[in-house]
């Protein structure tokens, strides 16, 4: 009978369920935002403008890595007429030597006036490093962004993130991301 590290299968477990939950909430969010809820009624229209978004903060948040920080740059598109969903293509590069480049859709969510959940979803394709690996080359990334939106459109926001090759390999860890974001009109 073969016996298994219990620390590395209660490991196993924490990132099954880690995955499952984070995957429901992206779920319920990508559904909220693609049944088209209508926005807040006192808000102006959104105008729709190219933008670039800089990220700065953590990768592998519920990991123990030894060089968590990870910085990224994002082009934003304007918006699709149809359904308002915005498509976008970045990078982001963690001094792990891990690196991931994407294209996402998102929608913008208005909450109020001024404050914005903005659902995710992309594919991209991640370079593992040595204490970073996903265990497939092509990688999902489900997210969720509050953000703040000023007068002259740029944005302050939070984001978290969960890069997961989706079960495609028999290796499936997953690891989130914990961003600041800034989000520069290009008018």
């Amino acid at each position: 009978m073969r016996h298994q590290n219990p620390a590395v299968h209660n490991s196993d477990q924490r990132n099954l369920i880690r995955c499952r939950v984070f995957s429901a909430l992206t779920k319920v969010a990508l559904i909220v935002a693609f049944l088209g809820l209508p926005a807040h009624a006192d808000s102006p229209p959104h105008k729709s403008i190219p933008m670039l978004n800089l990220t700065a903060g953590a990768v592998g948040i519920a990991d123990d890595l030894d060089d968590p920080f990870r910085f990224g740059m994002e082009y934003r598109f304007k918006a699709l007429k149809k359904h308002n969903l915005i498509p976008a293509i970045g990078f982001a590069v963690a001094e792990n030597g891990a690196y991931f480049i994407y294209s996402d859709l998102r929608y913008d969510y208005r909450i109020n006036d001024n404050w914005l959940a903005i659902p995710s979803f992309g594919v991209g394709t991640f370079n593992d490093s040595e204490e970073l690996i996903l265990g497939n080359e092509l990688e999902f990334r489900p997210g969720i962004e509050i953000a703040y939106r000023f007068p002259s459109e740029y944005r302050i926001g939070v984001a978290l993130f969960h890069i997961s090759n989706g079960g495609l390999s028999e290796k499936n860890p997953g690891t989130e991301s914990l961003v600041l974001s800034l989000c520069i009109p290009l008018k």
